[in-house]
């Protein structure tokens, strides 16, 4: 196992140094877009296969239930291609397609429990070595002209994921970019490699933290130096969401006007019990407001509004009657 020592301090900094090398590339927004909707096409299939399955607590609504999960688990999956197809636009990078997973050795956590990722981004450490723990990153870009690795994982929203989850998922990365520049020259025909950075991509762009290795999608135009990489992305995300909310409309409907049409012909069964339907009662009057009979004149002057015509001393001596008491029956009180 061999060690080098560490050349520089961090990704913006690789970025900053790269811009003698060569200028940023363009996105061709039109030439990407069908390969973008045969994207779209291909995952929404997904979404529509996945199967509903039994749930008590959603029942009648299983197969709503089931794409809405399974859209937000293929949509990680939908951007990681899309980054890749984004990245062709720059001629200076090459997608590499790991046979393997990256190893994650305990040398390599002990390097970085001693030291800082600035000073730890140069080590080199033997892939050869046995070890139980593995990586295998969501996008492995080398940029020739830079000399640089650029490790990615691809997250639909970082914020869903613990603190401590992500400091391992960092760690993990950190490790196994210590090993990538010795499988690179063992395993792949890929340009030469003195340095290897880690990214994880935060696809809500709702969280940024740099100094722990979490960028938003915004970040990707100077990662990957192509102008118009993330708004490429966006793209791609409303295209995606067009196609999946059709798929939960149709599927609302499904479940939806069956039930409504159920419930129209319960409200009209209890109208039916209650006579408003039937005929006969209808022209006899009864069951409506014109069957009911009216207050007869008597009953009229047992209302509240009689007391009006009390003379004075029987009101007053109604007034001195003393207020009832209102109250829960007890015990005690019979």
């Amino acid at each position: 196992m061999t060690l080098s020592a560490p050349l520089i301090s961090g990704p913006r900094q690789a970025v900053a140094d790269s811009h003698a090398v060569a200028p940023f590339a363009t996105v061709d927004l039109e030439q990407l877009l069908p390969a973008f909707e045969q994207l779209v096409v291909e995952t929404v299939a997904q979404v529509e296969a996945c199967p509903a399955k039994s749930d008590p607590t959603f029942l009648g609504y299983e197969s709503l239930l089931a794409a809405i999960r399974s859209a937000t688990t293929l949509e990680g999956t939908l951007l990681e291609k899309g980054i890749a197809l984004v990245a062709v636009a720059n001629p200076d990078l090459v997608l590499v397609q790991l046979e393997r997973p990256l190893p994650v050795h305990e040398t390599a956590k002990a390097v970085f429990r001693r030291n800082d990722w600035a000073r730890a981004s140069g080590l080199r450490l033997d892939s050869e070595v046995a070890t139980r723990e593995f990586y295998k990153p969501d996008l492995l870009i080398v940029a020739g002209g830079r000399q640089l690795a650029l490790i990615i994982d691809v997250k639909r929203s970082v914020s869903s994921y613990k603190p401590r989850a992500l400091a391992e998922l960092r760690s993990r990365m950190m490790a196994s970019a210590l090993v990538v520049r010795d499988v690179l020259e063992r395993d792949h025909d890929a340009p030469p490699v003195a340095r290897a950075d880690i990214a994880i991509i935060d696809g809500a762009s709702e969280c940024r933290d740099e100094a722990r290795g979490v960028f938003a999608l915004a970040d990707l135009d100077w990662l990957l130096q192509i102008n118009g990489a993330a708004s490429a992305i966006e793209r791609l995300r409303d295209l995606y969401g067009d196609k999946v909310r059709a798929v939960l409309d149709a599927r609302c409907r499904a479940i939806i006007v069956p039930r409504s049409e159920q419930r129209g012909e319960v409200v009209r069964g209890v109208g039916r019990v209650r006579g408003n339907d039937d005929p006969e009662l209808a022209t006899s009057g009864q069951g409506t407001e014109e069957a009911r009979p009216k207050a007869d004149e008597d009953d009229a002057g047992e209302s509240d509004g009689s007391t009006l015509q009390m003379p004075g001393s029987q009101l007053a001596a109604r007034n001195r009657r003393p207020r009832i008491t209102v109250g829960i029956a007890s015990r005690g009180a019979h």
